[in-house]
């Protein structure tokens, strides 16, 4: 009886307690985001702003200027006995500058990934870009993130 008595207690107290998860999925709904000016790789930066655009709402007046800066780099990391490359080197670093009524921040968000290379062309470029979108989604949520502690 007393067992019961102690699970019963535990399932009635535990969901009032508050609890949240850090990383559940915030949103930009009391922002306006107005993406002034994008540069780099283009794949990388209509992914990010996919991701912001997704959550904007444009009815709101606190807007928020962004300008995206991207740079994607392949180079490779090493060779092979015969000099053909062995793997490569992928790197994105995106300068974020954020202009809003509370204030101005810049943000700098660097990736770096090690591919091993392919034999076959279309396996690899079909990973790269895999790669690349992955990059695009660690980016906006570090955005994210960053808008939310900037508010």
């Amino acid at each position: 009886m007393k067992k019961i008595f102690v699970y019963f207690l535990i399932l009635i107290l535990l969901p009032n307690c508050g609890f949240s998860p850090i990383y559940v999925k915030k949103d930009l709904s009391n922002y306006n985001i107005e993406f002034i000016n994008v540069e780099g790789d283009r794949l990388i930066n209509n992914l990010i702003s996919g991701q912001l655009n997704r959550n904007k709402d444009e009815t709101l007046e606190n807007k928020i200027n962004i300008d995206i800066v991207t740079k994607y780099k392949k180079k490779i990391s090493s060779k092979d006995a015969t000099g053909a490359a062995a793997s490569y080197e992928l790197t994105v670093t995106s300068e974020i500058k954020v202009n809003s009524n509370n204030g101005n921040k810049n943000f700098i968000f660097n990736e770096r990934f090690i591919m091993d290379k392919n034999e076959n062309l279309l396996d690899e470029k079909n990973y790269e870009r895999t790669i690349k979108q992955s990059f695009a989604s660690l980016i906006a949520g570090k955005i994210i993130l960053e808008l939310n502690s900037f508010k």
